[in-house]
């Protein structure tokens, strides 16, 4: 396998493992913190997941954007993936960032329930993403043209 197959790949796996654990853990816990503080709390939260999480789907982002260019055989495999990625950006910087700007000023029950909602969505579709990678593996291996 080349190595724009293993980035893409691995990013989309630490992606679906860091939205899990922001889905069941993270955005729960969100409720458990004292409203004194939770501006405070929630602005370090997200800036340190940017650092985190930023370089991991902008990387995503570039492999996938390759698999669709450099694809031999036309296949459509990597547009499939792409096309996944980028409704998983959407729904990220259309729905899940607003109602982090929302919960940075305030705590909201209201919001956090639906943060939980849409973080789920983008988890499902990650997985989604995931699991047409794996079956597209093979293909992907053997059709890839170099850089």
């Amino acid at each position: 396998m080349n190595l724009i197959v293993y980035i893409s790949l691995f990013t989309n796996i630490i992606m679906v493992g860091v939205s899990l654990i922001t889905h069941f853990v993270t955005y729960p816990s969100f409720k458990l913190i004292k409203s004194s503080i939770f501006s405070e709390f929630h602005k370090s939260y997200t800036n340190k997941m940017l650092f985190i999480v930023a370089p991991v789907m902008i990387l995503e982002l570039i492999s996938s954007l390759l698999l669709v260019i450099f694809d031999m055989n036309d296949n459509n495999t990597g547009i499939v993936l792409l096309i996944t990625l980028m409704l998983i950006w959407f729904l990220t910087f259309f729905t899940i960032v607003p109602i982090h700007n929302k919960l940075s000023v305030n705590y909201n029950k209201d919001l956090n329930q639906k943060l939980i909602k849409y973080n789920g969505l983008r988890t499902i579709l990650w997985i989604i993403k995931l699991i047409l990678f794996v079956g597209f593996c093979d293909y992907l291996a053997t059709n890839f043209h170099e850089c």
